[in-house]
């Protein structure tokens, strides 16, 4: 499974170690670990599973992480633009999608430069959470 960064270009594994997150996963439990993390990587168990995407934009806004967050598992093509929007910076692409789809969504359409609204919507509910 190919290593990509966001833009979608094929980069080669830094050999960080990686603090890895399930979607459950509790921020304020890894909080005092997060200055020597290089690499924080957020799981994806379905695509259709969107708590990573908080996750991610969590750790940026609230937690000031600057390492580099990268998704595994199960996301697609489709949701490229927001996963980079909410922080992630590395991407270890799934078995079914090539790089290539995932470089193809960057210039898609001028609407999938942003986020969704629905998108919006769940990351400005998690904000007031």
């Amino acid at each position: 499974m190919p290593l990509i960064n966001a833009k979608g270009e094929v980069i080669e594994e830094s050999g960080a170690l990686a603090e890895r997150l399930g979607p459950d996963a509790k921020l304020e439990d890894i909080a005092p670990r997060l200055n020597d993390a290089a690499l924080i990587e957020i799981e994806f168990p379905k695509f259709r599973d969107g708590r990573g995407f908080t996750l991610a934009r969590t750790l940026r806004e609230h937690f000031g992480y600057k390492g580099d967050i990268r998704a595994v598992g199960h996301f697609i093509p489709d949701q490229f633009v927001a996963l980079a929007a909410c922080g992630f910076t590395s991407f270890v692409t799934p078995e079914e999608h090539s790089p290539a789809q995932f470089a193809a969504a960057l210039s898609a359409t001028p609407e999938a430069k942003q986020p969704g609204q629905l998108l919006r919507r769940m990351v400005s509910r998690a904000r007031e959470a």
